[in-house]
């Protein structure tokens, strides 16, 4: 499932593709209290003090990245996002995501299918898990909502991630609670929402990620990624 490199995809944002984390260590107090609801990988991690805008940039051979905007502090390094046919079943595509750089840090990967029997699975943390087990749905008249499990060993409770479309527009909520409220919001993805037009500039999907959301940053992002392939796809999987 590992897909190959896309050597002429360089993005126009100026993030360079190579970019990777220090191997210095900052000190201990640099950081902060650790978060009791991340897990373990981003515990060391700082939050920015203010939400993100990440923006989805599409490149060649399938790909698009995802990065902050340029000079932004304690914002989440870009992640490579690349889509590859399955060999075995042509019909069916594998989306994998890595961070820093094309052949960087495996974030995850999933493949959902139109096979009722088998309709896909997703690997993150190094755990694969069948996309039924993780993704919950629940479809109404004029909404739709969806409830993602966190799956990492080390957490020290459970935790979900509520997903909503109630803003209408295509645009996707997400919070920590089913209490959908301001306080308890992690992220808003914003697909494009308007048709290109010669002489204006297009507007590329976008996610915001509010402070406390970059404690589920690979969450919130695979999730998002998994839903909207659900949503948008011809045939939904059963």
């Amino acid at each position: 499932m590992i897909l190959p490199s896309p050597s002429d995809a360089t993005p126009k944002s100026g993030i360079p593709l190579d970019f990777q984390d220090s191997k210095t260590s900052p000190p201990a107090d640099y950081y902060g209290p650790p978060s009791p609801l991340s897990p373990p990988r981003y515990r060391s991690l700082r939050r920015p003090a203010a939400p993100i805008t990440y923006t989805f940039t599409p490149l060649p051979s399938n790909s698009m990245l995802l990065s902050p905007p340029p000079d932004t502090k304690d914002s989440q390094r870009p992640y490579h996002i690349s889509v590859s046919l399955n060999c075995f079943t042509p019909s069916s595509h594998i989306t994998i995501v890595r961070k820093n750089s094309w052949d960087g840090e495996l974030v995850g990967d999933f493949e959902i299918r139109s096979n009722a029997q088998h309709p896909g699975t997703l690997c993150l943390r190094g755990n694969e898990f069948p996309i039924s087990e993780l993704l919950e749905s629940h479809f109404d008249v004029f909404r739709t909502t969806w409830q993602w499990k966190v799956k990492s060993f080390g957490l020290d409770k459970p935790m979900s991630l509520f997903w909503d479309d109630y803003q209408g527009g295509g645009v996707l909520s997400c919070y920590s609670s089913q209490d959908r409220n301001s306080a308890n919001m992690l992220a808003k993805f914003t697909p494009r929402a308007q048709l290109r037009r010669q002489g204006q500039p297009m507007e590329p999907p976008k996610l915001l990620v509010t402070s406390v959301g970059h404690d589920l940053f690979d969450d919130i992002l695979m999730s998002a990624l998994v839903i909207e392939r659900i949503r948008t796809a011809p045939t939904s999987p059963s």
